[in-house]
């Protein structure tokens, strides 16, 4: 297996298994997603992941791709040039944890070299935990055709519309999509979930043929779950052009007209985003330019009889 020293950005890394085939059918080596990941660093992946708490998909042994693991917490023996910080966390067992803090390019590639495959920050800096920076709508589907998940997109940015809301959406690299509006980060993960949920309901209301609340698989069958749930304090999303682990497909944030046409997860992945990219720019490029707030939504009627179990 090959190894090379390399230096980025003032910090020299010794980096191994540089031709291990993560994806054998794709012709894509480890060394060909730490180059991906380098050339969509700045300005596009770094925003969504610098002064985060971080989790971490990675193989379970380095140079494996078979065997993946979804860490919450630091690994550990990271050089002590990767931030890292204690955050309470809202597992009993735990009380207090070490996360990896998102910071520069070296650390991106130096978790690269131990195996991460894709990134899941939490949707607040590390500055902010209790107040979030993001809203997240997963639209999780089962068994039913993705122009349907197209659709429940574009509804979901319609009803946040009515409350000036203004949200962006990509493709979850999987099946999925998710729909997203940057914050001010004045609310608490409890408004941020109740705005959530009313959207949700809302959807619901209008289409109760498409979308479902039931989260067990077995019974959303030509359903999608808008999961909401990743609003609560200390969960995690995959970060925009973070890659997939079965499959070299990206999370690639779309510009809303594409989805007005026939459009699919499996349409954007480490071989055309950055072409893609050079040739379009990025649909996020103003996503933490333009924060808002959920003041209106929170005020509503709705909200106001949600709470009170009308």
């Amino acid at each position: 297996m090959s190894t090379r020293l390399s230096e980025i950005d003032g910090r020299r890394l010794i980096l191994s298994d540089l031709d291990k085939a993560l994806w054998p059918e794709a012709r894509f080596t480890k060394g060909d997603l730490m180059e991906y990941y380098l050339d969509v660093a700045d300005g596009h992946l770094m925003p969504f992941l610098v002064n985060r708490p971080l989790s971490l998909l990675r193989s379970a042994e380095a140079a494996s791709a078979t065997d993946w693991l979804y860490q919450k917490t630091a690994p550990p023996g990271l050089p002590p040039w990767i931030p890292t910080r204690r955050i309470r966390t809202d597992h009993a067992a735990l009380g207090y944890a070490e996360y990896v803090i998102g910071s520069d390019r070296a650390a991106l590639v130096y978790l690269v070299n131990l195996g991460c495959v894709s990134h899941h920050p939490w949707n607040c800096t590390v500055d902010s935990v209790e107040k979030p920076d993001m809203l997240l709508f997963d639209l999780d589907p089962t068994e039913i055709a993705f122009r349907e998940v197209r659709n429940a997109a574009m509804l979901v940015r319609d009803l946040l519309a009515q409350f000036k809301i203004r949200s962006w959406v990509k493709t979850s690299g999987g099946s999925g999509m998710h729909v997203m509006v940057p914050l001010e980060p004045i609310h608490t993960y409890d408004q941020v979930l109740l705005a959530a949920e009313t959207i949700t309901r809302m959807a619901r209301t209008r289409e109760p043929s498409l979308f479902t609340l039931d989260m067990r698989r077995a019974r959303r069958r030509g359903k999608i779950l808008i999961d909401v749930h990743r609003n609560r304090r200390s969960a995690t999303m995959i970060s925009p052009y973070s890659v997939r682990e079965h499959t070299p497909t990206v999370s690639a944030p779309l510009e809303w007209p594409e989805l007005e046409r026939a459009t699919y997860p499996e349409d954007f992945h480490v071989g055309n985003i950055r072409e893609r990219l050079a040739q379009k720019g990025d649909p996020f490029r103003t996503f933490f330019r333009e924060r808002q707030t959920l003041t209106l939504l929170l005020e509503s009627g709705r909200v106001r009889r949600a709470r009170s179990g009308a």
